[in-house]
């Protein structure tokens, strides 16, 4: 038995280990290490009022911190029974569609791409001034602008709140957007087109897992109150406990789901599968390229997100200017909230229980990457099983993991000690 382990990973968010187990010269073990320290949210968010959490749980991550925050948000104003206003709904989807943009983008564009020309970084390829590099960064950048215009700031938005949004951007700041999301709507079919044309992934087999994933039942959402699985299932969102079934393991900082209809995959692939099944819209393609195919997925979703910010942005400049943006609440309440989005990568589930003083007595945050480190470490068995070449099993591994686009640091939040 020969061992190898590859560490660090490159070219993904936080810090993962893969050790791959040889017999004979063939794959027959790997197990993937999310080795991060971890950071306890859950933890620190008890005893804490319920003023401070959409503040604290943002910081979980800087890449998608506008999930965190409205995720949060919507679990505590259930909890607070407040209806947001209408303005306030568009501005926070705003807000979300631009952290999907810039996450997808980057991942696409700068943690991808480098692999499709052989060279170690993005840097490479913007010191050259390489026309898709200089693309994808461009719309990465849009996205973090509409992160700034809606959310009050890139990362760690503050004009979210409680209730609604603190103040809906003014109709000078509005219209250039409109303008610019128009020209970026025409010009990404081409620069995905492109993207596409210079794809080089490895041989590979069907994505391993159960597509899970939340959404609108009439078609494609970031968020939703169900839960749908591959087999057809619909699950309420507030028996996600139940369908994860997540327990603590001894080789990782995050949790493992054990749910009987696991391991899940989770991520754009998933969200494309489950809404085509839904709907019947639009053909299934997911398994096409293997588990590459959650790039061209991510890909879809970028379109569709510049699409529908410019539907919300046109709708913005029709709302009467005099419409609220906040409803305060009335005081703390007792109770269970418990939402579901999705995040670039996957499903996010962000749960509170406050006692009567608005205190947080429990809380649990389920992230993507944790949902899917078992479909990661077996879809890099079933690729490389038969692969003999020791530099092109490490290569091909780490672009499997790649494919997926975890975020480790938000995964290994949490560590049970027993």
């Amino acid at each position: 038995m020969s061992r190898q382990i590859i560490q660090p990973l490159t070219r993904v968010e936080g810090h993962g280990r893969v050790i791959l187990e040889q017999q004979q010269g063939r794959l027959v073990s790997v197990q993937l290490d999310l080795n991060e320290s971890p950071r306890l949210f859950e933890a620190l968010l008890v005893g804490r009022s319920w003023q401070e959490v959409p503040e604290l749980v943002c910081r979980i991550c800087g890449i998608c911190s506008s999930v965190h925050k409205l995720a949060a948000l919507h679990a505590l104003e259930q909890v607070l029974k407040i209806n947001i206003p209408p303005a306030a709904a568009i501005v926070r989807e705003l807000t979300l569609l631009g952290g999907h943009i810039q996450s997808h983008a980057l991942h696409l564009f700068c943690l991808i791409l480098p692999d499709f020309f052989g060279v170690p970084s993005v840097l490479d390829l913007a010191r050259d001034r390489h026309p898709l590099a200089m693309a994808g960064l461009e719309v990465k950048a849009f996205g973090n602008r509409l992160q700034e215009l809606f959310g009050g700031r890139i990362v760690h938005p503050v004009n979210l709140v409680i209730g609604g949004i603190g103040q809906c951007p003014a109709e000078e700041q509005l219209i250039p957007l409109k303008e610019e999301l128009a020209a970026l709507c025409e010009k990404w079919p081409a620069i995905a087109e492109e993207f596409q044309a210079s794809a080089k992934y490895p041989a590979g087999g069907a994505p391993v897992g159960c597509s899970l994933a939340t959404g609108s039942p009439i078609g494609f959402d970031l968020t939703g109150t169900s839960l749908w699985t591959a087999d057809g299932s619909e699950w309420p969102v507030a028996d996600y406990a139940r369908l994860l079934a997540e327990r603590p393991v001894s080789s990782s900082h995050a949790k493992w789901p054990t749910g009987e209809q696991g391991p899940f995959l989770v991520g754009a692939l998933a969200r494309q599968a489950l809404t085509a099944r839904r709907t019947g819209t639009a053909p299934d393609t997911s398994r096409q390229n293997g588990i590459y195919a959650n790039n061209t997925a991510q890909l879809l979703e970028i379109d569709w997100a510049l699409s529908r910010a410019y539907s919300l942005a046109c709708q913005l400049l029709d709302l009467d200017k005099t419409a609220p943006c906040r409803i305060p609440p009335d005081g703390p309440r007792a109770g269970v909230g418990i939402a579901a989005f999705e995040a670039p990568r996957g499903l996010l589930v962000h749960r509170y229980i406050l006692d009567d003083t608005g205190h947080v007595t429990e809380a649990d945050i389920v992230t993507p990457t944790a949902i899917n480190q078992q479909v990661m470490a077996k879809q890099i068995c079933l690729d490389l099983a038969e692969e003999k070449d020791q530099v092109r099993i490490v290569k091909t591994a780490e672009q499997i993991v790649r494919a997926y686009d975890p975020c480790i640091s938000c995964a290994v939040h949490l560590l049970e000690v027993k």
